[in-house]
């Protein structure tokens, strides 16, 4: 958007940069965020804004202009530990045209926060699944939790041969 949202003015009073530059500033805002108004949830080319398009005319070469339209999509995706055993993520994506890409991130990825971690992907497809350890690798001993967008889990009691 390039309208800030009440927070982001606030902050920018707080940390002195208020007045001191005159912008034209673009601000990325939640889509589910209160101050974001109806008509700027859509997403934006780089030349809905006239001075970031003259901008990058200006600054980049036709090659890394190119690379601006790459990757297409974005998955921002936060991971819990409510075991609190320190474990690897494995991550399978699933893409619309049921190609996979594996994703293993190693027990470090706990040591800056040891409640919850923060990955983005960035792919060029669109997501159809997304599955924490497909092959069962770690200890993790709730696996219902495990799959994105979640589905019906069949219950014990359905998994029992009937008489």
């Amino acid at each position: 958007s390039d309208e800030p949202t009440e927070e982001l003015k606030n902050m920018s009073a707080r940390r002195g940069r208020f007045g001191s530059a005159s912008g034209p500033y673009i601000y990325l805002v939640k889509e589910d965020h209160k101050d974001l108004k109806e008509s700027r949830k859509k997403a934006f080319k780089t030349g809905d804004f006239k001075d970031l398009d003259d901008y990058i005319n200006e600054k980049l070469t036709a090659e890394q202009r190119a690379k601006l339209k790459s990757p297409a999509y974005f998955y921002e995706v936060e991971f819990d530990k409510p075991g609190g055993l320190i474990m690897p993520i494995i991550v399978e994506l699933t893409f619309e045209d049921d190609t996979t890409e594996l994703h293993k991130f190693p027990e470090q990825v706990w040591r800056k926060n040891n409640e919850t971690v923060t990955k983005v992907f960035a792919t060029e497809k669109k997501i159809k699944k997304i599955q924490l350890d497909p092959k069962l690798e770690t200890a993790d001993i709730d696996v219902t939790n495990n799959v994105w967008p979640q589905g019906a889990t069949p219950s014990k009691f359905d998994e029992q041969p009937k008489k």
